[in-house]
């Protein structure tokens, strides 16, 4: 059985380690929290009542169902966020601005490339900037 924790002035709902903050929270105004640990349970009061030993969240089912839709929504949110990044992470210019294997190297590197290819008789500069476009075709 879940774990739940309400802390009703909050709005602040836990449930099996999911802390979320709802828009309403309706309990008694002298309710300060409710806690479970999955099978016993207790409520907080504000007023100087003793706690009271609960043996059952389904009193709370209201809340927890609010939380669950909650949860659900932000889960879907973050999917769509997700896939969201992964398709951009694929296109041509967030790959040249952060893709750090395949991109050019700074002015001054290029430079310092072509400075020594010409002493040297090498192509440094020509390979890196063609693996740069192959990379990223247009």
């Amino acid at each position: 059985m879940a774990t739940l924790t309400i802390v009703k002035d909050d709005k602040w709902v836990k449930v099996d380690g999911v802390g979320l903050t709802l828009d309403a929270v309706d309990l008694p105004a002298n309710v300060h929290a409710v806690q479970w640990d999955g099978s016993t349970g207790h409520i907080e009061y504000n007023d100087g009542t003793d706690n009271e030993t609960i043996s059952s969240i389904d009193a709370y089912s209201t809340i927890t169902n609010d939380h669950a839709t909650l949860k659900a929504a932000n889960d879907a949110a973050d999917a769509e966020a997700a896939t969201a990044l992964a398709q951009e992470q694929n296109t041509y210019a967030y790959k040249r601005l952060y893709d750090e294997t395949t991109r050019y190297a700074s002015i001054g590197e290029q430079l310092d490339q072509q400075y020594h290819d010409a002493v040297n008789g090498t192509t440094t500069w020509k390979d890196s900037i063609a693996a740069v476009k192959a990379a990223h075709p247009k």
